[in-house]
């Protein structure tokens, strides 16, 4: 919705394609229906959210421009022939992905970050609120509590011990993405058994694979969890929005998934501290809730990404920290500091309102592609 809002708004005429997809790779129904939807119109170009094959060989076959946009990282699905074909436009969010794809010798590619949806906050947040979403702290998101790895019942000990060892030092290392570079000595014990390889148009590894879908969301889930029992135990006024189960995080308030467009910005405005925790799988980049919280005016707690100090000014327009004990200082700070907390909430929205929205984003994207 934000992406066609921005098109609107820049004077773009738009026509929305929707039809499910199956498999993104390789979809015979889906790809024969575009395929006839493209030779009815002669558009100037597609565009998508996150990248499909499916859509990428559809819009080749036309002679039509395919444009996508990654909000997921890694996206596997760029890790496909298809990726290289000449009809592509792929920009990426997470600069280390970008480098790596560039690297694999992907000549279509460009690092764009993500951007904030100023018009659709400032809406929302015109309306008045249905509940009360006051907080000091808030986290909104998923705990991964149903992940890949709790599934992988035929892992060998040796195995499972040494991935637990790695997610448990991955644990307290911000700045250092390593879950990946340290699966490639044990890459041949991985396909077939930790792991089923995805089609034969994949052109990616073992280890990116477990790395991204098995060690990265258990990481995610040990994570939050241990993040969350910490701030909830100290602070009583600390609430969850999420849909996962929060059993063992007996001190958190949990108020169930949150609507993203109606009810988040609220939270977000309404919330002393937005906790970001960060998915490992994002190496560099930085994630969508973070440009959320600063498009609805709130104050961003988040763990370090490379990227933030390329955009913003700690202590400024937001602030982040490196370990776990930086982060419980930080909290107990800004609780006791009222006045800077609301500066910095404000100059984080007065910047990314100035440079970081989405019909900026879009602007560049166009310009890129024509």
């Amino acid at each position: 919705m934000a992406l066609e809002d921005a098109l609107i708004n820049l004077g773009h005429k738009i026509d929305t394609f929707t039809c499910e997809i199956d498999n993104p790779e390789e979809d015979a129904e889906f790809a024969a229906k575009l395929d006839n939807y493209l030779k009815v119109h002669a558009y100037d170009a597609l565009i998508s959210i996150n990248y499909f094959p499916v859509i990428a060989k559809s819009c080749n076959k036309a002679g039509c421009k395919y444009i996508s946009w990654t909000c997921d990282s890694p996206m596997l699905t760029l890790y496909t022939r298809s990726a290289s074909l000449e009809s592509n436009y792929i920009f990426v969010f997470d600069l280390f992905s970008y480098c790596e794809l560039k690297a694999r010798g992907i000549k279509n590619i460009w690092h764009l970050p993500l951007a904030a949806d100023i018009a659709r906050n400032n809406y929302i947040l015109s309306k008045t609120p249905k509940k009360d979403y006051h907080a000091d702290i808030s986290f909104v998101g998923s705990l991964y509590e149903k992940n890949r790895y709790d599934q992988m019942v035929n892992m060998p000990d040796y195995i499972r011990g040494y991935f637990d060892a790695l997610i448990n030092v991955q644990m307290e290392t911000y700045g250092d993405n390593f879950l990946e570079r340290m699966l490639s000595d044990i890459e041949d014990q991985l396909e077939g058994r930790a792991v089923n390889i995805s089609g034969n148009e994949f052109t990616g590894t073992p280890s990116l694979i477990v790395a991204s879908t098995t060690l990265g969301m258990k990481l995610a889930a040990l994570e939050r969890t241990k993040i969350l029992n910490m701030v909830s135990r100290k602070y009583k006024n600390t609430r969850i929005y999420t849909g996962s189960n929060t059993k063992d995080i007996p001190f958190i308030q949990n108020m169930g998934k949150a609507d993203y467009i109606y009810e988040m910005p609220h939270i977000f405005s309404q919330s002393k501290i937005n906790l970001n925790i960060t998915l490992r799988n994002i190496k560099t980049g930085i994630p969508l809730r973070i440009w959320d919280i600063l498009g609805a005016g709130g104050f961003v707690l988040t763990n370090f990404q490379a990227e933030l100090k390329e955009l913003f000014e700690q202590g400024k327009h937001l602030d982040w920290y490196s370990s776990h004990n930086e982060m419980m200082d930080k909290i107990a700070y800004y609780l006791a500091h009222d006045k800077e907390r609301q500066r910095i909430a404000k100059e984080g929205n007065m910047l990314v309102k100035k440079e970081h929205t989405m019909e900026k984003r879009v602007q560049v994207i166009l310009e890129t592609v024509f």
